[in-house]
């Protein structure tokens, strides 16, 4: 292994257990790092996003899970994050599957089971360090790219995002331009969650297209069309953050007025055919002023692409649920007589 020089590398330790900050921390110190704050709470951390510039992040994930998934997509997705890029690596004494995935789906590089050992975090730093996993943009996840298999539609380009704990554990610090770097990184970040915004906007509405005109509207169509003013919200702080506003803010504007009445018409049971074709439009008009070289048609078999299947694991899932609640109910069926035989003999017996 390497021989890396840790001492100019800054870290932060979250955790609520004080003995197991103090362990983290020495075995960062024999590692050769001098820098390592501890904060007790992910409260107690959550200024340290935009005050410092973390290169290493421990992170338990125990003690406060929701606030801690959280923190991680602050961290990975807010623009006033000075470190969006920072390794961060999440610590548990229970790695469930379930949390495996929500830690995994909110970004982190890493997944630390306790107690640790020096040789443990020394071989998950050199990983991080020689073969850390390139980043994904999507319009809610921005973070190691896992996917076993490309996805369909269009191939999203992936980010080498900045690693700071390389540059500093390789003592090439010093012979880059930080700041230029992260904002590259940034505006390419940036780039990205305009476009893959604006599909999964048309995706939503496409989606719930076919159950809004259904009297009652349907549920899931409902739901899926309420989170689409959120997605607007964060493409119009884009836009203004890139400094290009253009035709892709008056259509992004319009289309989140026009959503909110869409919703608020489906909640009250009734939906009027020609709003929702105009929101269909607007979504539409949004993709391509965002992303004026790609042809409407490709977007839309993109969009289509989704939406299918999409349908289709929803369909899989309910499927699934079925044939488990067919299977425990033919379970319960086979117990019962069993113990109704059982309580026949020993009335007999008596």
């Amino acid at each position: 292994m390497p021989d890396y020089d840790y001492s100019l590398v800054d870290a932060a330790i979250i955790d609520t257990q004080s003995n197991t900050q103090r362990v983290l921390r020495e075995v960062l110190a024999r590692l050769g790092m001098k820098r390592a704050e501890t904060y007790g709470s992910v409260r107690d951390a959550a200024d340290m996003a935009t005050a410092a510039t973390p290169d290493l992040i421990l992170l338990d994930i125990d003690g406060e899970e929701a606030e801690a998934l959280r923190l991680i997509r602050r961290l990975r997705n807010e623009p006033d994050t000075r470190n969006p890029y920072a390794c961060i690596v999440a610590t548990t004494w229970q790695p469930t599957p379930l949390l495996v995935m929500r830690v995994t789906n909110a970004g982190a590089d890493d997944l630390l089971v306790k107690p640790v050992s020096p040789k443990q975090v020394q071989e998950r730093l050199a990983a991080l360090i020689e073969s850390r996993k390139k980043f994904v943009v999507t319009a809610d996840y921005t973070g190691p790219d896992r996917r076993k298999s490309p996805r369909e539609g269009a191939q999203v380009p992936l980010l080498d995002a900045p690693n700071t704990l390389r540059l500093k554990a390789t003592n090439r610090w010093a012979h880059i331009n930080a700041r230029q770097l992260m904002a590259e990184a940034n505006h390419f970040v940036n780039e990205q969650k305009l476009l893959r915004i604006s599909v999964q906007v048309a995706f939503l509405i496409e989606f719930a297209a076919t159950g809004l005109p259904a009297r009652p509207p349907e549920r899931m169509a409902v739901e899926h069309l309420a989170r689409v003013p959120a997605f607007l919200d964060d493409l119009l702080r884009r836009l203004d953050d890139l400094g290009e506003p253009g035709p892709a803010e008056s259509v992004a504007k319009s289309l989140k007025m026009m959503a909110e009445r869409l919703r608020l018409q489906a909640e009250s049971g009734a939906v009027a055919a020609e709003e929702l074709e105009r929101v269909r439009a607007l979504a539409r008009d949004l993709m391509q002023a965002v992303d004026a070289a790609r042809s409407l048609e490709a977007m839309m078999a993109e969009v289509a692409a989704a939406v299918t299947g999409y349908r289709t694991r929803l369909e899989q899932m309910a499927q699934a649920k079925a044939e488990a609640a067919k299977a425990e109910a033919a379970r319960a069926a086979t117990v019962v007589p069993a113990a109704n035989g059982d309580a026949a003999k020993e009335a007999v017996g008596s």
